[in-house]
Parts: structure tokens; C-alpha cells; sequence
């Protein structure tokens, strides 16, 4: 009898671990391009087949003005402010439309819309809509998974837990650069809609003389959701320190924009998803959290010209 119930309190063990696991809403495959940025597949309003970059930087959900009236249809009945990397702009603004993909189906959904021109993209999914979620990334596979937020359970010791600051609505992450052994500390913008890896903003350049101190080995032309382009110098920048991983002699675009985000005082920098696929991903934003763990493409080039 006692081994019975021995027998009985190992399968209701296994059975309370089952349970415990978290099961995905969707699971949805993604192309991680040339460019280093995620994209996947989506409909809106019973469009054909839309294909969605999915930019933690960007607030808003984004249509394309180059797609409208050709691949899907939408009204527009107001204007916002649109925030981008080196400045701002009026843009038009669309509410209540319907976002489905991989079996999830988002209604009241609104979409500003931005000139990108051909970019090989159709919209963007930006953070406000990633809040609804618990989102699993995981390079390796290539698949995004989308959880329950109220059911979620982390349960997983591999991953770094780091906490998400908002800025301006932009989600901001703790970093350290090291530069002749003198550690400057601050808050980066963690943006997987940039193709670039690490930007330092003009500002905290500025205030801590790193152009006199880092050599500059390129020039990199940074194009932001406003239209507009700066360039701005490419230096080795020799340590990094992010979710307690140290990072060395690494390209870092120092920004030569005179506003927008990457020219205010209060952000140090942005983390693009040439840093950032570096690490397997779980983001809350509506819990201001995110967890890291190093994946395969650790040790990948950050930027081809650069090897030799």
C-alpha cells in the first residue's frame, strides 16, 4: 500500500508539472534578415498577407503609406505625433481595425501611417500592442510565442532578468560601457527595430568625450521613422556590459543627431537587434521586465566590412 501511494504521489507530480507549463496562444514563425531585424507574417482587415517588422522601439502599430489601397484598405480620421530616432513629424492616424496571426485575432487596433517607402516591409508591431503579451523570441528556432499575460509563470533560472525603465513610452534598459577603465553607467533603448548593434546618443558623447577617446574605423547613415538621416561615426568601442555579460571590442555608432531620441540628454544610447539577437528573449512590457539568455548567434560579426 505504502508503495501505491508512493506510485500516486510521483504521477500527481508529474501531472502538477504539466500543468504548470505555460502553453502559447500562438506560435508564430519569423525571418530574421539580412538585416538583422524580425519580421512575420500578418492580415489586417482581411488583407492579403502582410509582412510586420516587430520593433520593441517603435510605440505605435505602423502601416506603410506605399501599401495603402493597394494591399489592404483603411480610413484614416486623425493625426499624432510620430517620435523617430533623430526627429518628429505629424503623421495620419487609423483606429479600430482588426490584427490577426498564427490564431490570434486583435480588434481595435490603431495603425499610424508612415512613408517607408520600398523597405520590404509592410507595417510594423510596435510595444503597445506587445503589452497585451508575454512574448518568447528564440533565434535558433526562428519562433515567437505569445502567452496569456494573466496565466504566464516564469519558471526558467537560464534567463538574466533585467527591468524595463519607460522613457517617452520608449522601453530602456541598464548598460555599462567601459572605456579606459572607467565605467559610464546608463539607460539604453532597447529597439529590435533597429538594424544596427550599439548607438550611443549624441549627448552622452558629448559628456563624456568618447569621440576623442575611440577611433573611428567607418560611417554608418541611421534613416528614422521621420524621414530624415544623419551620419554619424562608427568607433571600437573595447567593453560593454549588459545583463551581466561582458562584451568586447565591439563596433558603437556614436550619433551625430541634433534631435529626436538619439540626441536626448536622457537616454545614453540604443541597443539595435545587431546587439539584441545576440540573446533568446521573454519581454513583459506591461510588467516592466525582460529576460536574457545568450543564444548561438553570440559571437556573430556585427557588421560584415568590418572582418577581415
Amino acid at each position: 500500500m505504502i508503495k501505491n501511494l508512493a506510485v500516486l504521489a510521483f504521477c500527481m507530480g508529474i501531472a502538477l508539472l504539466s500543468f504548470a507549463q505555460n502553453v502559447p496562444l500562438a506560435t508564430v514563425p519569423f525571418d530574421l534578415r539580412a538585416d538583422n531585424r524580425i519580421y512575420l507574417k500578418c492580415l489586417v482587415n482581411a488583407s492579403d498577407t502582410l509582412i510586420f517588422m516587430f520593433d520593441t522601439g517603435a510605440e505605435t502599430m505602423v502601416i506603410n503609406k506605399d501599401v495603402q489601397g493597394k494591399k489592404l484598405a483603411m480610413s484614416f480620421n486623425g493625426e499624432v505625433d510620430n517620435i523617430g530616432t533623430n526627429g518628429t513629424s505629424k503623421v495620419p492616424l487609423s483606429a479600430k481595425n482588426q490584427l490577426s496571426f498564427g490564431g490570434i485575432t486583435a480588434n481595435n487596433v490603431s495603425f499610424i501611417s508612415v512613408p517607408y517607402g520600398e523597405s520590404g516591409f509592410d507595417g510594423v508591431l510596435g510595444s503597445t500592442f506587445m503589452s497585451r503579451y508575454i512574448i518568447e523570441i528564440n533565434y535558433k528556432k526562428r519562433k515567437m510565442a505569445f502567452y496569456d499575460r494573466s496565466s504566464y509563470k516564469y519558471n526558467n533560472e537560464e534567463y538574466e532578468k533585467l527591468n524595463i525603465k519607460f522613457y517617452k513610452k520608449i522601453p530602456l534598459i541598464s548598460a555599462s560601457v567601459i572605456v579606459n577603465s572607467k565605467k559610464y553607467k546608463g539607460k539604453y533603448e532597447m529597439d529590435t527595430g533597429s538594424d544596427g548593434g550599439l548607438m550611443l546618443s549624441s549627448p552622452f558623447t558629448d559628456k563624456n568625450d568618447l569621440t576623442h577617446q575611440l577611433k573611428t574605423v567607418a560611417h554608418a547613415t541611421a534613416a528614422g521613422s521621420d524621414g530624415t538621416k544623419i551620419i554619424s561615426p562608427i568607433v571600437v568601442l573595447p567593453e560593454i556590459e549588459v545583463a551581466n555579460k561582458h562584451f568586447y571590442v565591439i563596433p558603437v555608432t556614436l550619433s551625430a543627431a541634433k534631435s529626436g531620441i538619439a540626441a536626448d540628454e536622457n537616454l545614453s544610447g540604443m541597443l539595435g537587434n545587431g546587439f539584441l539577437k545576440r540573446f533568446d528573449m521573454i519581454i513583459d512590457m506591461a510588467g516592466n521586465k525582460i529576460y536574457l539568455k545568450p543564444n548561438n548567434l553570440m559571437h556573430t560579426p556585427y557588421y560584415d566590412f568590418l572582418v577581415k
